[in-house]
């Protein structure tokens, strides 16, 4: 922990190289240095020829030097250190020997599998590219560097290998592809919390739209990143914005007022710094503009400073320079108006009568050649006019694209998290409802068929054992499905468990009417409001003692098959419904009805059936309508030979082949049981 917290200590120096000295700052390193271990020691001194970078070549070498001696065999400083050699190279324009070394780095990390390492190289292939004009072979080593970057998540890297990138195509003049580049790396800037480095590319990227002319956006960015710099005194920084600034008001707008703005402040940045080449540049233009303006007095103030920045011996040598100029160019004028006297007088002399045609010849030829010239440079500029705006239309397309697909990388990640919790909620409904257990318990041959539309269920089905030889059970459909759907069934299931195992109620329709009112009471207080939610149920109580059920119901009713033979021995299969009351569980009508219950005589080989609307009401076949419960009861009926498992088996196979592609409606629940 000691030695990281020193290591950043170091980092810290080296990002305040503006506050401390060279030589401060290498001395406090080689101290820490000192007392960490070599793998540490190594990276410090790695940085501290990294400092040299630029300023001396041969220190570079030397604190290298140091680092290789004292890194680890297989550590990344071997490879960090092959990178400076090469970079003091590259100082004293020895291309082939840097590349070597570069050459060396790569394969070396490419060894010990480095990928942050081997994007160093590629940036280090497009920093050598860039100093020789190839900037194609730069941005291409540049994309190479990026891609690495991005495989390992470096966000950093990304930031200045797409800033690279920009001030490439800024160098060969493609203004659209330096904007997008440029736009990429300021937005990639915001998520690594540094401030330093999200004002300069906020300030990079106004600087870059100027080339495309929007100034509105390109003053929006620059200013808003000014305050920035002038709190951490980067003047040099704020002096080439504001320079830029002025320059484009002039060069698009011809706009003097905002011109000299932008170059009044950038005099206030060029006295702070002590940039004298500046103030020549900006006392010009400010000439300039006065004199535009006409504004005398405030054009000789600002033509006298210009001049007093001048060297004296520079002054004399333009003045005779112009003298000598303005000398030669009398004299040539002189000699031309006497050599054109003499030949028009010679013209008159020989060809009076031809001069009149030669020159109404000459004149209407010139006409058209201006004519021509006139509409060719008219089509020009529109042609040009047009390409600006389909590339800046481009642009725009290509700038909403990238921040489509982030919003479209936030959408999906915020479903993912959606559905990772419905998932869970799921597992959750799985858990509560009814396990194979109980059932087993209610009838040994039994089937559930239980199909939700969605990840959880609005259908539920629950059973009870009572210790008096009674078994209690019940499919419900609640209202909705999917998550809303979920919340009714587990209200249901939660209630059901109250009012039967703790309660101790036994009978159908007293279950059904304290649901009821458990249903109503809880919607209530949750909503404030009557809401119309609620529940369909088929509610069962089977005496065992006596093989007699009751049966109440809320909406769906309970179907009953039963083998009987005639008089000549023939078997039939006969299935009766018995209804349920035409009202559901929860808010109906302003004056409660009690729920009825019906008792039913059972005879060994009966199968009970309890069913939900989803099956009946499922789209599908070749004309995509309804189902029905014609199809359903037949289907019942002409399977009822076979054993549970297989029936259940027959009704999904038809269900699934009935909706073919089309989207399931609703959630699907059946349950048989065989008395």
């Amino acid at each position: 922990m000691k030695n990281t917290f020193k290591i950043q200590v170091c980092f810290f120096l080296l990002l305040s190289c503006n506050i401390f000295s060279q030589n401060g700052i290498t001395d406090s390193l080689r101290k820490i240095a000192a007392r960490v271990n070599k793998d540490s020691s190594a990276k410090l001194y790695v940085k501290i020829a990294n400092i040299f970078t630029g300023v001396n070549s041969d220190s570079v070498r030397k604190y290298a030097t140091i680092a290789d001696k004292i890194a680890p065999s297989n550590s990344i400083s071997k490879g960090d250190v092959l990178i400076q050699f090469g970079n003091s190279y590259h100082m004293e324009n020895k291309v082939d020997s840097a590349l070597s070394y570069y050459n060396k780095a790569l394969m070396y990390f490419q060894k010990i599998g480095n990928d942050k390492g081997i994007a160093k190289v590629y940036q280090s292939y497009a920093i050598v590219k860039r100093t020789l004009g190839d900037y194609e072979g730069a941005i291409q080593d540049s994309k190479k560097a990026y891609e690495v970057y991005d495989k390992i998540t470096w966000t950093l890297g990304k930031v200045n290998v797409l800033n690279n990138i920009s001030n490439a195509y800024s160098a060969l003049k493609k203004y659209n592809e330096a904007v997008y580049y440029s736009r990429k790396s300021f937005s990639l800037s915001k998520l690594l919390g540094d401030s330093l480095k999200y004002y300069s590319m906020m300030s990079d990227y106004g600087g870059k739209l100027i080339f495309i002319k929007k100034l509105d956006s390109a003053v929006y960015y620059i200013n808003a990143a000014a305050p920035f710099f002038e709190r951490n005194n980067m003047y040099a920084q704020l002096l080439l914005s504001s320079t830029n600034l002025a320059e484009a008001f002039w060069n698009i707008y011809k706009n003097t007022a905002l011109t000299k703005e932008y170059y009044y402040k950038a005099l206030k940045y060029a006295y702070i710094s002590g940039a004298k080449d500046n103030l020549n540049v900006i006392y010009r233009e400010l000439t300039m503009c006065y004199i535009l303006e006409k504004k005398s007095d405030s054009a000789e103030v600002y033509f006298m400073k210009t001049l007093n920045l001048m060297d004296s011996t520079n002054n004399l040598n333009a003045i005779n320079n112009i003298n000598e100029i303005q000398t030669k160019y009398e004299t040539e004028k002189k000699e031309l108006q006497i050599k054109s006297q003499s030949f028009e007088i010679e013209v008159q002399e020989k060809q009076n009568k031809q001069k009149s045609l030669i020159i109404l010849f000459g004149t209407l030829a010139l006409v058209g050649t201006g004519f021509f010239a006139t509409m060719a440079f008219i089509n020009f500029r529109k042609a040009k006019k047009a390409n600006l705006i389909i590339e800046n239309q481009k642009l725009q397309v290509e700038l909403k694209n990238e921040e489509i697909t982030h919003q479209k990388e936030l959408v999906d990640e915020k479903q993912k998290e959606i559905i990772d919790s419905i998932n869970y909620a799921k597992r959750i409904q799985q858990a509560v409802l009814t396990g194979e257990d109980v059932w087993n318990k209610v009838s040994k041959e039994h089937f559930i068929l239980f199909k939700p539309k969605d990840i959880v269920s609005g259908d539920f089905y629950w059973a009870y054992n009572t210790p008096n030889n009674r078994s209690v059970f019940a499919l419900a459909d609640c209202t909705g499905h999917g998550v809303p759907g979920g919340f009714m069934s587990m209200l249901g299931n939660s209630f059901l468990n109250e009012i039967v195992i703790e309660n101790k109620i036994f009978k159908a329709n007293e279950i059904l009417n304290k649901l009821r009112s458990k249903i109503i009471k809880a919607l209530e207080q949750k909503g404030g409001t009557q809401q119309k939610d609620g529940m369909d149920i088929s509610l069962c109580v089977w005496n065992k003692i006596d093989n007699t059920l009751e049966f109440s119901g809320a909406n769906n009713p309970l179907w009953l098959l039963r083998k009987t033979v005639n008089l000549d021995g023939v078997e039939n299969k006969e299935l009766q419904e018995y209804k349920a009351d035409k009202m559901p569980i929860g808010l109906y009508l302003e004056t409660e009805v009690p729920f009825s219950s019906i008792t039913i005589q059972l005879e060994k080989g009966d199968i009970i059936y309890l069913s939900t609307d989803g099956y009946a009401d499922q789209f599908g076949g070749t004309k995509e309508k309804k189902l029905k419960y014609k199809p359903l009861i037949e289907s019942l009926i002409k399977n009822s030979a076979l054993d549970m498992a297989s029936q259940k088996d027959s009704l999904e196979t038809a269900f699934n082949s009935w909706k073919s592609n089309l989207e399931q409606v609703d959630d699907v629940s059946i349950i048989g049981i065989r008395i």
